[in-house]
């Protein structure tokens, strides 16, 4: 028997105490809905009204910083991401709204126990480039495509492949418009990987050498140039698959130094809008008479990443020392202007059914920090150096409310701001204390890419025999209690080791123009812009 899930979900979710089998993916959307809303208040309402569209016109976005690569598996700083967001399509797309909808596959099904899934995929849809002046039509997208661009995440081992499954698995080409995963065994997290940026198909007739510089993608944009340290411009494809999209005409990225200069740009209207408002600049931003400030609550969070290979942080009781020098509330009211909510060194909200209330790490505490940092062997407290940088929004505030705090039990910190440019390729997982912040993921795909053994987002580089058991046994649960106990332990775990202190769930905030509309932030902290238009 199998289920069909390419329509609308609302409908499978009112049948969970029928389809026991379907609790896996009724489960997965259930932690995601709940991921996104523990955060905090509801989304501010987006700018503008559906009646009245405009088309055309030029839409110029802020960015953080300039690319590193256009190649979806090895994508990791947000301006790559939106890009590939705006320029290649999933196979499923999770909407603002948390709901599934289909994107390049029209529907799906799985087997009884959810280890074979079949996608029958939208026709007549043409990946684009742009060559030479001119765009370019490439070939028809088909299941070649899907094959290709999975086979080649787990070749080049990215962070997503693990989070679809742990290793290679067979694909079937059923005929052009129709593939088939056969797992071997259950896999109640596939969909929660295939959404991932990083799995944006990509065409299977084109040198993947190209791909770090070029794009050949079916999505609403393509792009047209990339001036480095300046911007990336886009024209509208206006062969895209989805009816009456994209609005406007072109789309700009400009890459501003710092969130004052992106900010100071969108009061003189010199951008229509920030992408990852920083915190501080929203005061501002909401007091001038041609701007807004739009918030959604989020599952994405920022923390204090320590490498637990390289001394201090080797040291189990160091890690905890820090935790328990580490004012969350302070970091909440400091950063992000108490936008957001506490988190507790783990990526599950408190709000969340999974969260466990008996794995919390210690409130605010000086002095157990220092009697911590005095059986490690350091009775006159500590020197430790903290990179950061603007390269992720409030990073740098961040850290600064954490020397603060700190100080108070012994451990003096040396804050080191580094340059937007280069700052994931040469501080974050380099050096061995550092700021980072991500984007909201549901619980599996949280804990995976970062907590596994060996991964490739692991930026502690932990490694725990039994958190990896744990993680498997997690892809395959398919009843809630089973999600609950898993993931319930995989926190005790997280909360004890401290492989990272996560401070504070953060909200997605943009900064828009008035007559920018229908922009919405999304859940993961991306955005898409083929719903955008420009009232004026």
């Amino acid at each position: 028997m199998t289920r069909n899930l390419g329509g609308n979900m609302h409908g499978l979710l009112g049948k969970i105490s029928t389809l026991k089998r379907g609790m896996i993916l009724v489960g997965l959307l259930l932690i995601a809905a709940v991921t996104v809303v523990a955060c905090g208040g509801e989304a501010e309402e987006s700018s503008g009204s559906s009646s009245g569209v405009k088309t055309g016109g030029l839409l110029k976005v802020g960015m953080l910083s300039d690319h590193v690569t256009f190649d979806t598996p090895n994508v990791l700083g947000m301006p790559d991401i939106v890009t590939i967001v705006q320029t290649q399509d999933v196979l499923v797309f999770r909407q603002a709204d948390l709901e599934l909808r289909p994107a390049l596959a029209e529907s799906w099904s799985f087997n009884e126990d959810a280890s074979s899934w079949t996608f029958n995929l939208r026709e007549g849809v043409h990946f684009y480039s742009y060559e030479n002046g001119a765009v370019v039509e490439g070939k028809e997208f088909t299941a070649d495509d899907v094959i290709f661009t999975i086979n080649r995440m787990y070749d080049m081992e990215s962070p997503t492949s693990s989070t679809i499954f742990p290793e290679k698995f067979p694909m079937v080409k059923i005929d052009d418009h129709t593939v088939r995963f056969d797992f071997g065994t259950p896999n109640a997290t596939l969909l929660d990987g295939l959404v991932k940026y990083q799995s944006h198909m990509t065409p299977s007739d084109i040198d993947p050498a190209r791909f770090s510089t070029e794009i050949h993608g079916t999505g609403p944009f393509i792009m047209t140039e990339h001036v480095v340290g300046e911007r990336t411009s886009f024209v509208a494809n206006e062969n895209y698959w989805l009816e009456d999209a994209p609005l406007v005409d072109e789309l700009m990225y400009i890459f501003l130094p710092s969130p004052e200069a992106r900010a100071e740009a969108l009061k003189a209207e010199t951008i229509d809008m920030i992408f990852d408002l920083d915190a501080t600049s929203i005061p501002g931003l909401e007091a001038a008479a041609n701007t807004s400030v739009q918030v959604a609550p989020s599952g994405g969070y920022m923390n204090l990443a320590m490498i637990v290979t390289e001394p201090p942080f080797d040291n189990k009781l160091v890690r905890q020392a820090v935790q328990a020098a580490t004012d969350r509330n302070a970091i909440l009211q400091g950063a992000q202007f108490g936008r957001g909510a506490l988190a507790y060194d783990h990526p599950i909200t408190p709000n969340h059914p999974f969260f466990n209330e008996d794995c919390k790490p210690p409130e605010y505490n000086p002095e157990l920090a220092k009697d911590l940092l005095s059986q490690a062997g350091y009775d006159d407290g500590i020197d430790l150096t903290l990179y950061t940088s603007t390269a992720g929004a409030s990073m740098v505030d961040m850290a600064t409310v954490f020397k603060e705090s700190a100080a108070a039990a012994g451990i003096r910190v040396e804050i080191v701001v580094m340059p937007e440019d280069g700052y994931w390729a040469e501080g974050w997982m380099v050096k061995p204390f550092t700021t980072v912040w991500w984007g909201g993921r549901p619980p599996y795909e949280a804990f995976n890419v970062v907590y596994r053994g060996g991964g490739s987002w692991n930026e502690s580089f932990y490694a725990n025999a039994e958190f990896d058991a744990l993680l498997d046994e997690a892809m395959g649960a398919a009843d809630p209690v089973d999600q609950e106990r898993i993931y319930g332990e995989l926190q005790c775990i997280a909360v004890d080791e401290v492989p990272r202190v996560v401070t504070v769930f953060r909200p997605v905030t943009l900064g828009v123009l008035n007559d920018v509309r229908g922009s919405v932030p999304m859940w993961d902290a991306t955005m898409t812009l083929h719903h955008v238009w420009l009232d004026r």
